[in-house]
């Protein structure tokens, strides 16, 4: 790490570490934040949640993009950290389909049962030692040796970790060290729960909020993806979002670099006004393309219910079609499940939607068959 780059504007101190580096321990929230300079990249990100919630107001089900946001959350967050997977993939993975798959497609799903796991949690926790801890658990567990399994899911990090470099002496940056590790997060479990909140907005607080734990880096592995469940965690638990929509990876993916750099400019000389307008702008952009997913979203279920009830009078087939934009990647047992059904009839009902294109039989598979909607997984990309 270059030391010469950080100057008296630095949030943070120096501690030793391991190979005679040092490492650089973040000074605990709240900074000193310009509002004034904040003022209109701030008015613009909330405008913009506004847009969103009144969408989601529109909803009779806010399920119907819930599920589809978390997957495409899930598969931009991973590909962030070098993990690709296809939607076709994880939706086939999620369906219990476990022919020939790629870990790099397990790593995505546990992703989503991360992020489901979390939001559950808020329900009877704060954003805690426990839930994040737990969080980082269902990201890792089951996980290979070389794709984070054997770096203790659940539990902080026991070895000095760096970032940017394939050696200590190279990295970019040196987060604390494991002695140092605890007394941070404790910090940040304090800021974050204090008795009063309303002295930071929500959205300022969720830019601080993971600036901190990125900076922390308190896991061996999967820093950045718990680091990124935390901020729709953070704005559910501050009342500023009311359902687990606003997913903010696809924003910062197209904008990486910058993402990074800003984080590191804090860090190195205290731009915490850079950083801070940057995420009110992955804020505002967040927003909007969520908006945009969900009237995507809105307009193929009633395409798709249009076009089953003018040939059909089932009501099974409506049932499964807003099932499937929960579960996209469907079966012949499964649809027998759901709708109460013998296999036959079952089957007849995945036969009408294949006529008018809604599913397409997934080639390659043995039985049971699966079936995909591919217009909604494309619709949710």
């Amino acid at each position: 790490m270059d030391y010469r780059i950080f100057d008296e504007r630095s949030p943070g101190t120096f501690v030793p570490t391991i190979q005679d580096a040092r490492a650089f321990v973040p000074t605990s929230l709240p900074p000193r934040i310009d509002f004034d300079a904040l003022f209109k990249t701030y008015g613009d990100a909330m405008a913009a949640i506004g847009t969103l919630n009144a969408k989601l107001a529109q909803l009779k089900n806010p399920n119907l993009v819930i599920r589809p946001l978390q997957r495409r959350e899930a598969l931009q967050s991973s590909a962030m950290e070098g993990t690709y997977t296809t939607s076709d993939e994880l939706a086939l993975l999620e369906a219990g389909v476990n022919e020939n798959v790629r870990a790099d497609t397990r790593e995505v799903l546990n992703y989503v049962t991360a992020l489901t796991h979390a939001v559950t949690l808020m329900k009877t926790l704060p954003i805690c030692h426990r839930l994040i801890r737990e969080t980082h658990e269902k990201l890792l567990s089951g996980l290979p040796v070389g794709r984070g399994g054997n770096k203790r899911p659940g539990q902080y990090k026991q070895d000095q970790n760096w970032i940017g470099g394939a050696t200590i002496e190279t990295a970019r940056f040196v987060p604390p060290p494991p002695g140092e590790t605890q007394q941070a997060m404790d910090q940040l479990e304090a800021f974050i729960n204090r008795p009063d909140t309303s002295d930071i907005p929500p959205l300022l607080d969720a830019a601080l909020v993971h600036y901190q734990f990125e900076t922390i880096h308190p896991f061996a592995d999967g820093n950045g993806r718990v680091g990124r469940i935390l901020i729709p965690l953070l704005l559910l638990s501050r009342g500023m979002i009311g359902s687990a929509v606003f997913y903010p990876s696809t924003s910062m993916e197209e904008r990486k670099n910058e993402y990074i750099d800003r984080m590191f400019d804090v860090s190195s000389k205290g731009d915490w006004t850079g950083w801070l307008k940057f995420f009110l702008e992955i804020c505002r952009d967040t927003c909007l393309s969520t908006v945009r997913v969900i009237d995507r979203m809105i307009e193929l279920q009633n395409d798709y219910r249009q076009k089953a009830m003018a040939t059909f009078r089932s009501n099974n087939i409506l049932i499964l079609i807003d099932h499937l934009f929960m579960t996209p990647m469907i079966s012949a047992p499964a649809v027998q499940e759901l709708l109460g059904v013998t296999h036959r009839a079952a089957r007849m009902t995945i036969a009408n939607l294949e006529q008018i294109e809604i599913l397409e039989k997934v080639p390659g598979l043995s039985m049971p068959e699966f079936f995909a909607a591919r217009g909604i997984l494309r619709a949710s990309a």
